[in-house]
């Protein structure tokens, strides 16, 4: 029987490696896959062998405070690998654990299929060195990535981006919606306890002031697997205008507009042509780290693939309840604008799709676990749909 072993860290890792693990299973219904993953993964069939909401840490200060937890894990996941039995590690981003896990793996004989690469192109290209020798096979989901991992030595195929196969596309361009009439604004403050506490509060609080200027907006908090209730805790003098809902990105096609943490719900809400504004907010020994590493402009990644502001981007001090409610007033009250930026948002998606690719990814997977070398996989399967977007663009 063949044995995968699939780690990940975090909500929407553990929901694309699930959507891998399905495609894997489809095509081996005998294989066993391991996993450190959460809910999506369990549901795909995976076997969780570690859940990841213990694991789910975010920023300097916060993973730190993790390390003890962190290592146990690390030495168990060591234990099954030096155990045998393994035939591939699937790691997916979280970049921290998974490089070491990898790097352990491939010592030790286990060939390694990074899914999703980490985001070195931004803030990390010193780690690109330490990659090359921990994997065997970079698949990308962002076109741009592929020929940063080519001039880094780094096999890389590309697999398309999830989402754009996950998430329809809207016929036309959104239009703003009639202040006189009811329409639904989307919040979405993270999926981790650490960004909901940091951001939940400021969105609350555009929202009322949101309110105040559109009296039939609604406000639905998205919420995140590994969020309980009580982290979204809605003030009584708002209750008749905000309600919570699990995950809420199924809303994203009737929406508004989105008030979004950085991060997965911005991609979704671009490609169902919904118009985000992006806030974040960290630790501030964090956020200083962060300034004194990150290489581009953005952190959100319409513009990261716009390769230029299309949407508004609101960092720490910045993300206050105030500029929140009037980048957001500024879209919905300018159809023109609107329009133009719902546009533009579906526009991303040529980028990013490649009909196939995480079926072709887990064929792949399935014929490196049977030993295959990963540099000749990759001459099989193509590296992209369309070779002139080899080298991608972008950021």
């Amino acid at each position: 029987m063949t044995t995968i072993l699939l780690t990940c860290g975090e909500t929407s890792g553990d929901h694309h490696a699930a959507r891998l693990a399905e495609a894997i299973l489809d095509l081996e219904p005998q294989t066993r896959i391991v996993a450190l993953g959460g809910p999506r993964l369990a549901a795909a069939g995976a076997e969780i062998a570690f859940d990841i909401s213990r694991f789910n840490f975010m920023g300097f200060t916060e993973i730190v405070r993790g390390l003890p937890r962190i290592a146990r894990l690390e030495r168990s996941l060591g234990r099954l690998i030096s155990g045998g039995g393994i035939d591939l590690h699937i790691p997916v981003d979280y970049p921290g654990l998974n490089l070491r896990i990898a790097a352990r793996a491939r010592s030790g004989g286990v060939p390694v299929l990074y899914f999703i690469s980490p985001q070195v192109w931004a803030w990390a290209g010193w780690r690109t060195a330490r990659m090359r020798r921990a994997i065997d096979l970079m698949a990308v989901i962002l076109p741009f990535e592929v020929g940063y991992f080519r001039n880094a030595g780094i096999p890389v195929f590309f697999a398309g981006h999830p989402m754009a196969s996950e998430i329809d596309p809207p016929a036309a361009p959104k239009e703003a919606p009639n202040p006189e009439q009811a329409f639904e604004v989307l919040l979405f403050p993270g999926s981790r306890r650490q960004e909901v506490r940091r951001h939940a509060k400021p969105m609350l609080d555009a929202a009322r002031l949101l309110r105040g200027r559109f009296p039939r907006a609604r406000f639905i908090i998205g919420r995140a697997p590994l969020i309980d209730e009580q982290d979204l805790a809605v003030p009584p003098g708002m209750r008749e205008y905000v309600s919570v809902a699990e995950r809420g990105d199924s809303m994203l096609p009737r929406a508004a507009l989105a008030i979004a943490a950085s991060g997965t719900a911005t991609l979704q809400a671009a490609l169902s042509g919904t118009p985000p504004v992006v806030v974040y907010r960290t630790s501030t020994p964090t956020y200083l780290l962060a300034r004194a590493l990150v290489r581009i402009p953005w952190i959100a990644m319409p513009n990261v693939l716009a390769a230029e502001t299309i949407v508004p981007e609101l960092i720490q001090g910045g993300a206050s309840p105030e500029r929140i409610a009037e980048a957001a007033a500024g879209i919905l009250g300018g159809p023109d604008r609107y329009r133009d930026l719902s546009r533009r948002l579906i526009g991303l998606r040529s980028a990013l799709e490649r009909p196939g690719g995480i079926d072709a990814l887990a064929r792949i997977a399935l014929e490196m676990a049977g030993g295959a070398p990963a540099a000749g996989l990759v001459d099989r399967f193509g590296v992209m749909s369309d070779p002139s977007r080899t080298d991608g663009g972008g950021a």
